[in-house]
């Protein structure tokens, strides 16, 4: 078995998984269990199952955060669950299910893996608009709508454990992604910091019960997209164009900057034209050229 389970509450078990420092979860009760996005290599996602059968766990439930692609290739491995995402998952699948596929198709040549990447995304069975609550067995979750990266994002919220599992947000290795609006990302952050979280899991990077570091990681991201707001907004109110916004954005400080630069300079482009500026006559901007 190549992923180690975690124990991190006595409700939630997590793995990572060897692409993309990514988490995968396996939430449970009285032999009932919902995986978290089930990822991410065949041999991982198998895996998966097998832990759950020697944990003597059925796998009632699906949670996909989003719709982008290293959430969705665990899915399939398990028909009989109850697949749940947000309204805008079936939508945002389907805009963007060529890049999905070649994305895919690039990740598993890469790591040799033989398998078909006609892949069609899983659809919902269950969807949700702003907040609902998931029992697993006798214990209650919430599915929180948690846009900026994704519109379809969702993050998942344990009360009892005060547990994030933040989806692809606050990570100690990524900086915001804004693929999809800056003052989404601003109104999810301003809820993050408002709740009550004792331990952090992001989708992607390392997880922490320390509070401080939970604090300082909404703290870091709040005050890089409002640096972003502020910056770029001058920039178009002076008439700027998107070159000007991204020179003027080139100083700002930001986590892990050799891995993160070119990840600003698409949230650069996504929030220039966001706040109003011009688009050029190449529509590629932002996180629409991205791979």
């Amino acid at each position: 078995m190549s992923l180690h389970f975690e124990v991190l509450t006595p409700h939630l078990w997590t793995a990572k998984c060897r692409g993309y420092a990514m988490n995968t979860g396996i939430l449970h009760d009285a032999g009932h269990a919902a995986l978290i996005d089930p990822a991410l290599l065949p041999d991982e996602v198998e895996d998966i199952a097998a832990f759950c059968e020697v944990q003597q766990l059925k796998v009632e439930t699906v949670v996909l955060t989003h719709h982008h692609w290293d959430h969705l290739l665990g899915a399939a491995r398990f028909p009989g669950a109850h697949v749940v995402t947000h309204q805008a998952y079936v939508a945002q699948t389907a805009l963007d299910l060529e890049r999905t596929r070649r994305s895919i198709r690039r990740y598993y040549e890469a790591e040799g893996v033989a398998a078909d990447v006609s892949f069609d995304p899983p659809m919902p069975d269950q969807t949700v608009d702003h907040i609902i609550g998931l029992m697993i067995g006798g214990i209650r979750v919430q599915l929180v709508h948690t846009p900026g990266h994704a519109r379809d994002h969702l993050s998942v919220y344990d009360p009892d454990a005060a547990c994030l599992w933040a989806g692809d947000l606050l990570s100690d290795l990524e900086i915001p992604f804004v693929s999809d609006r800056l003052d989404a990302f601003e109104r999810t952050l301003g809820m993050f910091a408002a709740m009550e979280i004792h331990l952090l899991v992001p989708g992607h990077g390392s997880l922490t019960r320390d509070r401080a570091e939970i604090t300082g990681r909404i703290d870091a991201d709040r005050s890089y997209l409002s640096e972003l707001r502020t910056r770029i907004e001058a920039v178009v109110l002076a008439g700027g164009t998107v070159q000007a916004a991204v020179a003027a954005c080139a100083d700002m400080a930001f986590r892990n900057p050799g891995e993160n630069a070119e990840s600003h300079v698409m949230n650069v482009e996504q929030a220039f034209l966001e706040c109003g500026g011009s688009a050029p006559a190449n529509p590629l901007l932002g996180w629409a050229r991205e791979l």
